[in-house]
């Protein structure tokens, strides 16, 4: 799994300077008038311009000198930022929450937090995530839940490194007196710095699609093997109802006075293992606005196929092959952590040759448009019966017409900023592939779909 990448770290010194500076920009920016202001009054002698200049400077230091009083008491009984939620892209609902009881505060002041993070969703492609939320004492104590929300809708999924920052602001807009939770630089370690959280956005639901019937004639068989006395007697324990009878070690209950079962760390009944081959390749590996919303649907597709398979029959097993690792998932829990890990799976060159699935099997393939090498992999397996999910593209008007809305690539640009990669424009010819081969036996299901990144 891709490493999260941690926050951009400031210096310590300019850390703890920016921590205790009273000022917003909008405050900044009125200082800057006043001092102007005041220059020009001395030197102009102006009386006018004298009297709004410390009218401005009064303001801002009674303004500056409250909030940071009020952040004093308010830090001796913070809010805590629970991050436990679990996020999931394009969901409405995705939110954080902050607990705990806010410190009351003056008139024309409100307590803000801020959080701020880089959602990495490719190599070489990331959004920087801003929210903001502000609340009183009042509206927090008198909410319904306990808790006040903090919306986190994210269009994609990824590595989200991110920082939540504790402040008290006047309803002007001109002072922030940080407290509370803040990364105040450091080394860049693996560590997280205080008040940073890395968390996993997991990919989205989507509508299962073209889910074909499992042949009950294939899967994996697996055969208890002999295996040494020492190692025999670790998979040993007391006998549990349920347990079949034949199992009974009747020599070793004898010994000890109580009954004991031999487990075998193998299964000894038939299990349906289907195999999945998820193709996340590209050459070369240059993210793009396309190439970024094919993955993410792919993703999608993948997980919600997974868990519609496994909802349908309990008792199928799958083994899923990524650019990354291959995983044996066996229940739904290995299905759920598969999706956390899946987050991390972004485009990989494909160095190695296709590998072939058992004859005669069932072969699940999930791939995009920009893997050139799947013609290569589907005559390698041209024995299995495949089932090819496939993302496809489609013009805007096109996806119109069939009454489906164009995919949006970023939910909100204001809040969610994207890096250069959003400017690339997917060459015609170059990394992507020319036509989809049709399997011999199986399936071929095609979700095709347009791009809007606002």
């Amino acid at each position: 799994m891709t490493r999260i990448p941690a926050v951009p770290r400031i210096p310590p010194r300019l850390a703890r300077w920016l921590f205790y500076y009273p000022f917003t920009f909008a405050g900044t920016l009125l200082l800057g008038v006043c001092f102007a202001l005041l220059g020009s009054g001395l030197a102009q002698r102006n009386p006018f311009a004298l009297f709004l200049a410390f009218l401005g400077l009064s303001l801002l230091a009674v303004l500056a000198v409250s909030g940071r009083l009020q952040a004093a008491r308010a830090a001796r009984s913070p809010l805590h930022w629970d991050s436990s939620a679990t996020l999931v892209a394009r969901r409405p609902d995705a939110a954080q929450s902050l607990h705990g009881e806010p410190a009351r505060l003056f008139p024309f002041f409100r307590h803000h937090f801020s959080l701020s993070g880089v959602l990495t969703v490719g190599r070489e492609a990331a959004l920087r995530v801003v929210r903001e939320v502000a609340f009183g004492s009042r509206e927090r104590r008198h909410s319904a839940s306990g808790a006040q929300p903090v919306a986190l809708y994210l269009p994609l999924c990824g590595l989200l490194s991110c920082k939540g920052r504790f402040a008290v602001r006047d309803l002007f807009g001109l002072t922030s007196s940080r407290y509370g939770l803040e990364a105040g630089g450091g080394s860049d370690t693996e560590a997280p710095a205080p008040g940073e959280r890395r968390l996993v956005v997991q990919p989205a639901s989507w509508p299962p699609k073209g889910i074909p019937p499992i042949d009950p004639s294939v899967g994996l068989e697996e055969k208890s093997r002999r295996r040494s006395s020492d190692e025999e007697k670790y998979y040993m324990r007391e006998y549990a109802p349920g347990d079949r009878f034949r199992d009974i070690n009747w020599k070793v209950s004898s010994r000890l006075d109580e009954l004991i079962t031999r487990i075998s760390p193998l299964t000894q009944e038939r299990t349906t293992v289907l195999e999945v081959a998820f193709r996340n390749f590209r050459d070369p590996v240059r993210e793009t606005a396309e190439s970024l919303a094919h993955l993410n649907v792919l993703k999608s597709w993948l997980v919600s196929f997974l868990r519609r398979m496994k909802a349908d029959h309990p008792e199928v097993q799958f083994q899923v092959q990524t650019a990354a690792a291959s995983r044996l998932l066996q229940a739904e829990e290995d299905i759920d952590r598969f999706a956390w890990e899946l987050a991390g799976e972004f485009y990989a060159r494909e160095a190695t040759a296709a590998s072939t699935a058992a004859a005669d099997g069932q072969l699940f393939v999930f791939s995009t448009p920009f893997d050139r090498g799947l013609a290569r992999f589907m005559a390698a397996n041209m024995h299995s019966q495949v089932h090819l999910f496939r993302t496809a593209f489609a013009r805007r008007e096109a996806a119109g017409a069939n009454g489906a809305e164009p995919l949006r690539l970023l939910g909100d640009p204001l809040q969610d900023l994207p890096g250069r990669w959003v400017l690339r424009r997917e060459p015609k010819a170059a990394g992507v592939a020319a036509s989809t081969p049709t399997p011999r036996r199986g399936s071929l299901t095609e979700e095709a779909f347009a791009v809007r990144v606002f």
